[in-house]
């Protein structure tokens, strides 16, 4: 074999576990553009979702934590209710990146086969094929992305998933419709709005679920009744924060369904004022059809009192992400007929993220049906670094 183990992407899951395997020993390649879906996919402005204590990348002795990234750079930290801003993350992300001294190698990666003699071959769109022992896959969500079914004919830039849009500058002066009620569809109305765009929001629900108040105006009754976890605030949060292997024990037809409709749509205490009484929010509506006609979209709107038609320049579909490994293209068709299921496209996995490959890991969105909605998180980065360098260890 030409590698030990491989891990393929350099988010935050990428480079939490190869900062554990560094500090054990272990030899170890990483492959991806450090934080690239953050970089290139996120729009300029962004607020992170999580809280700034629930924003680290995990080295194991903790060293290199946003907290301290903060008092390094004589930033002002408070661990709970001061919105974090994705530039000031990305130069975090990129400090820790320096100080656990990741060097991640710019290849994409466009095949993995599994090899008849164990271990698996790795073929790169700008480089020479490789062969591996094991391979972690951290690749992020971008594939996962689920599109309207009425959009489907409809080719970017006039219909983009929120997590594949042009950089928010291009729909200035443009007339913008967002579909979805989550943070990603609000924050992304939000934005649009104040860079100019004539922006509507069309959502599903009847109502716009916010997110509370932050803690500093919450009383210590209320903050030891709902203490404050990684996804969300309460007792039951906390424990899906911290014990995802003990979520994993539950049986899939219990675990997927929780997963799927948990921690749902919703917009952060922070993002209210930026839409309420600023953009036009259509509640209890929904995309039925959509055509292109003269240069522009064309949608056909139902809601609860009324039809109607709306010529739009832009649609961008805030409408959540699926796992399913099937969409994974760098997978071989062999190899993938080889990953057992737990239902669908979602893998079963082993306590220490292994699937049923031996030496294939899969870690991040991926993994959230079997050891819980944290996984869909960064914050599920501190649980999945330590096991798969535990599984990594073991086999």
């Amino acid at each position: 074999m030409d590698l030990d183990t491989t891990i393929i992407g350099a988010g935050p899951y990428g480079l939490s576990i190869a900062a554990h395997l560094r500090a054990k020993g272990n030899s170890y390649r990483i492959y991806g553009r450090p934080m690239e879906s953050w970089r290139k996919f996120m729009p300029d402005g962004m607020i992170l979702k999580s809280e700034p204590f629930a924003s680290n990348l995990w080295d194991p002795d903790r060293r290199f934590t946003f907290e301290r990234y903060c008092r390094t750079h004589r930033i002002p930290y408070e661990p709970v209710g001061e919105p974090l801003t994705l530039d000031l993350f990305l130069k975090y992300a990129e400090w820790f990146r320096q100080n656990t001294h990741e060097e991640p190698e710019d290849l994409t990666i466009t095949r993995i086969r599994r090899k008849p003699s164990g271990g698996f071959a790795l073929e790169f769109a700008n480089a020479e094929p490789l062969d591996s022992r094991r391979v972690v896959l951290a690749t992020g969500h971008i594939a996962y992305r689920v599109m309207p079914a009425e959009l489907a004919g409809i080719a970017p830039p006039a219909a983009a998933h929120s997590a594949r849009m042009e950089p928010v500058s291009h729909y200035a002066g443009r007339d913008v419709t967002v579909i979805g009620g989550g943070q990603s569809a609000l924050e992304t109305a939000a934005i649009l709005n104040e860079i100019g765009a004539r922006v509507r929001l069309l959502v599903r629900e009847n109502h716009l679920e916010w997110w509370t108040e932050p803690r500093r105006n919450r009383s210590l009754i209320k903050r030891l009744k709902y203490p404050d976890a990684a996804v969300a605030r309460g007792w039951q949060s906390l424990a899906i924060a911290e014990l995802p292997r003990v979520f994993r024990l539950f049986k899939p037809e219990k675990r997927h369904p929780f997963v799927a409709a948990t921690y749902g749509p919703g917009g952060s205490w922070w993002l209210r004022d930026r839409v309420e009484g600023r953009i036009d929010v259509r509640l209890g509506t929904r995309v039925t059809e959509a055509s292109q006609t003269d240069g522009r979209l064309r949608l056909k709107l139902v809601s609860p009192t009324r039809t109607e038609e709306l010529l739009t320049d832009h649609v961008i579909a805030a409408t959540g992400f699926k796992v399913d490994i099937d969409r994974l293209d760098y997978l071989d068709p062999t190899l993938k007929g080889e990953i057992r299921r737990e239902a669908g496209g979602i893998p079963a996995l082993s306590p220490t993220l292994e699937s049923s490959v031996p030496g294939l890991y899969f870690v991040g969105i991926t993994s959230a049906p079997v050891f819980g909605p944290i996984m869909r998180f960064m914050y599920g980065a501190k649980h999945a670094a330590p096991l798969v360098a535990k599984g990594l260890a073991m086999s």
